[in-house]
């Protein structure tokens, strides 16, 4: 069975694009589409979003309000959601009920070619995928300041800095991570456990579908 991943495009001003490495670990495993919005306000056309099976929410500069709605619109309708460096921020305002403006600037977590431990917490998917530890690149300016349940800190810096966090339950699977794994060479299994679990929820919804219709 095949699955599709929508990736939503990233803002440059005059155009909209979908960086090379955010396909490296989804190439040749399933089918992507680009998802791409007109004025950065307006609603994302429903019919497009009808066509994911999951949904990848990259990193990026500025933050609109259709975001607000493509993850809302997930949520709602239990398509699997991972999110990089902005995409996790606006998955944790969502949860938090927040807006841009209260992320956290942070001053020593931007440097093109640095990495940084983090430590990931016990009883978390991410631990499962990595186990206690990881090496992440660092190139953010904000970050979170808290996160509201049903979502959980699945990771941090050595300076607090929320590097991960994720909302799993039968019906959700939403994982946000604050670094770049679509630029380290030792993240695949992140992107696999995802698709694997695209595929999963998938063949359960439509075994679901056509129970409910015999």
């Amino acid at each position: 069975m095949n699955i599709t991943i929508g990736i939503v495009a990233r803002d440059e001003n005059d155009f909209q694009a979908i960086t090379k490495n955010n396909l490296k670990y989804l190439h040749n495993k399933c089918n992507y589409i680009g998802i791409l919005n007109y004025d950065n306000y307006g609603l994302i056309d429903t019919n497009v979003l009808k066509l994911c099976d999951g949904l990848i929410i990259p990193g990026g500069a500025n933050i609109y309000p259709y975001h607000f709605y493509l993850l809302d619109y997930a949520y709602n309708n239990n398509i699997p959601v991972l999110g990089i460096c902005m995409g996790h921020q606006i998955i944790g305002l969502y949860a938090n009920q927040e807006e841009e403006k209260d992320l956290v600037k942070i001053n020593n977590h931007y440097f093109l070619d640095k990495k940084h431990p983090i430590t990931i917490k016990k009883n978390t998917l991410l631990n499962k995928i990595f186990g206690n530890n990881l090496e992440v690149n660092s190139r953010h300016l904000y970050k979170l300041d808290k996160i509201e349940k049903p979502f959980i800190i699945s990771a941090i810096s050595d300076d607090d800095t929320i590097e991960a966090i994720e909302y799993i339950d039968e019906d959700h699977f939403i994982i946000g991570v604050q670094f770049h794994p679509e630029d380290l060479d030792n993240t695949e299994n992140l992107y696999n456990y995802f698709l694997k679990e695209v595929l999963m929820r998938k063949i359960k919804k439509e075994n679901s579908i056509s129970i409910n219709e015999e």
